[in-house]
């Protein structure tokens, strides 16, 4: 279940987007012209207000961590076997409430962060809840990642990838060979996730933001030309380069 959507409110053209209220309403940063807009706009002050109160309520009656800890105490007080039909239910809820859990949190700790920009790798694995990938983490073939990435500003993303052979793929927009549209605020995963082939360690991971679209091959090239190298840098006029490198297990 979800919050129940307030009415649009008749704000004028010159008022910021929807979405920017909503990702203010979230504790998210906003421009200083933004934040000085909906202080002194009536329209927009109350609707950022009204958002941030339901925002408040939603979360304290409907907390996915006390959801959990509910569960756990039960499967402690009450160590009686679970009905057939409910398994296949909660094994399927589970990961989707630690996930509801997770987002909210990305942001906070371990993402990679660059002029305000953020980078999240997500890993699932068979048996396990979701995980949120730091810097040099263990992966392992068969492993399927989830991207986020989060800007104040609209504009245009790459995801790429350089294994430990010299390959370089583009893993969002999968295959592509330009980059894909990315909305100001986006806070989901991106659509879709890749399986780790077996292909050698370290994987690099990058995320290329840019206010204009990209063409992947140019720098596709330039991380190819870095293989092997403990670090690696990716130059590109006007664009955000976040990089997370990961250590793959055999």
């Amino acid at each position: 279940m979800s919050p129940t959507p307030l009415p649009p409110s008749p704000r004028g053209p010159h008022c910021p987007p929807a979405a920017m209220l909503e990702a203010m309403s979230a504790g998210e940063a906003a421009p200083e012209a933004t934040r000085t807009h909906v202080q002194g706009c009536p329209d927009c002050h109350g609707q950022l207000e009204a958002l941030t109160t339901a925002r408040e309520a939603f979360v304290r009656a409907r907390s996915p961590e006390l959801f959990l800890r509910q569960l756990e105490r039960r499967a402690t007080s009450r160590p009686r076997t679970a009905p057939r039909w409910l398994l296949p239910v909660l094994s399927a809820c589970v990961p989707l409430l630690a996930l509801l859990v997770l987002v909210p949190k990305l942001g906070q700790e371990n993402g990679v962060h660059l002029k305000g920009g953020a980078f999240r790798v997500v890993v699932s694995r068979a048996g396990g809840p979701p995980e949120l990938l730091g810097p040099d983490a263990q992966v392992q073939p068969g492993d399927a990642l989830r991207f986020s990435y989060e800007d104040i500003e609209a504009g245009h993303l790459l995801v790429l990838e350089l294994d430990g052979r010299g390959t370089a793929s583009v893993f969002h927009p999968h295959g592509s060979a330009t980059s894909a549209p990315l909305p100001a605020g986006q806070r989901d995963f991106l659509p879709g996730s890749v399986v780790l082939d077996d292909a050698p360690g370290p994987e690099w991971l990058v995320a290329v933001f840019s206010p204009r679209p990209l063409e992947a091959a140019p720098l596709l090239e330039a991380l190819r030309s870095q293989a092997g190298r403990p670090e690696l840098t990716l130059s590109c006029s006007d664009c955000q380069v976040s990089t997370l490198r990961l250590q793959k297990r055999p």
